[in-house]
């Protein structure tokens, strides 16, 4: 027990500082980002202030796997430069031994961020999205998140792949289905202007197609205006079952079973998977940390940063896919199931003393670039002063 309680107040430090870090970061990022947003409302503040607790669950998902393995490769490193390993090794402890304090947490770790993911993740989406709407409907103003679907009025949906300097977005798809009649444009540009108590969408080249099978009309058009009226500017309460990142689980797996529609499949699969990335990294923490003495820390450290660059790239890969219909929901498993196999493998290997000599490498690499790039600096540090 004294050995596991040295082992936890090792990790805890980085891991809080890692964890306030990162967080910190990426809520001030998204709060300059609000800032525009809510700039003219009185109580810009306070506003920010909630929409900030509400993209917590979402930040915490993708932070804590993080800092958590981060951090067990700096204790195990620490532990490794200090030649605390080495003692302990010798005196016939095993690596699983030695870090079976990090078992137990990294299954509450889980667990926690299961919750998280399942039940806070989409109250905090439906909550962001209703403050939203109420801004917007208060400065009488719309507009449009990149890469992310919006629906603050009935009848319309806009998707829009990103926006320039100067106001004009690209990559625009409107579904207009108003009249029960499904109209969907897709345009290489467009502008949304308020007009009066009109919405008006100035589209640029793009398609106007209407109806289905063989009913559908298709017309190409250089502009197009779509005008949609806002006169009492207020929009209506966002409901969870819009949109399957609002969705409860109960919403989710209903929607999933009676339709089989590929982004409640993508969603569902998603939430469950994202908090078993903690699991992944803990194999990985030990045969990525293991690295000759002279490499010191930096070696593991580059090579966990990009071993988590490519986990959520693939898992971000896979969701798109599979919420397009362009793969099945099974082969997001397949990938979890791969990188857990690999990290299992990799820690085997590591406890019968054959760790991976590509991580071994990776640290030499950096040791030989650190040095290289201090002579570098001392030699022109040394011109400059003669």
């Amino acid at each position: 027990m004294i050995l596991d309680r040295y082992i936890l107040r090792l990790w805890l430090g980085p891991f809080m500082g890692g964890l306030i870090l990162v967080m910190g970061v990426l809520m001030l990022g998204r709060a300059l980002k609000l800032l525009g947003t809510v700039s003219d409302s009185g109580q810009a503040w306070s506003l920010i202030a909630e929409l900030l607790v509400l993209t917590m669950p979402y930040f915490l998902l993708l932070t804590v796997p993080m800092a958590f393995f981060l951090s067990m490769q700096n204790t195990i490193g620490a532990l490794q430069q200090s030649s605390e390993m080495d003692a302990l090794r010798a005196s016939g402890i095993s690596y699983t031994r030695l870090f079976r304090s990090f078992f137990g947490l990294v299954v509450v770790l889980w667990l926690g961020l299961t919750v998280t993911s399942m039940v806070l993740l989409p109250q905090g989406q439906l909550g962001f999205n209703n403050i939203l709407t109420k801004i917007y409907a208060m400065k009488g103003v719309i507009t449009f998140s990149p890469q992310r679907f919006t629906q603050g009025f009935d009848g319309i949906t806009v998707y829009v792949d990103g926006e320039d300097k100067e106001g004009v977005y690209h990559g625009v798809i409107l579904e207009d289905h108003r009249d029960n009649v499904s109209v969907v444009y897709t345009a290489e540009s467009a502008q949304f202007v308020m007009s009066g108590n009109y919405l008006e969408l100035k589209m640029q080249r793009g398609v106007r197609l209407e109806g289905q099978a063989d009913d559908q009309r298709m017309l190409t058009f250089i502009d197009y205006v779509v005008s949609i009226p806002v006169s009492d500017g207020d929009w209506q309460k966002r409901e969870s079952s819009e949109h399957v990142t609002m969705m409860t689980v109960e919403e989710l797996w209903q929607a999933m079973q009676s339709s089989g529609r590929a982004e409640a499949v993508a969603e569902w699969n998603r939430r469950i998977l994202l908090p078993t990335t903690v699991l992944i990294l803990f194999f990985f923490a030990l045969p990525m940390s293991i690295t000759q003495k002279r490499s010191a820390k930096a070696g593991s450290l580059i090579a966990g940063i990009a071993l988590l660059v490519v986990i959520y790239n693939v898992q971000l890969m896979l969701h798109r896919q599979v919420s397009q219909g362009a793969f099945p929901g099974w082969t997001m498993w397949v990938a979890q199931v791969l990188m857990m196999g690999a990290g299992i493998f990799f820690w085997r290997r590591a406890e019968q003393g054959r760790a991976s000599k590509v991580f071994t490498r990776i640290g030499d690499w950096s040791y030989w670039l650190r040095h290289k790039i201090r002579h570098k600096v001392a030699h022109r540090w040394l011109k400059q002063v003669k």
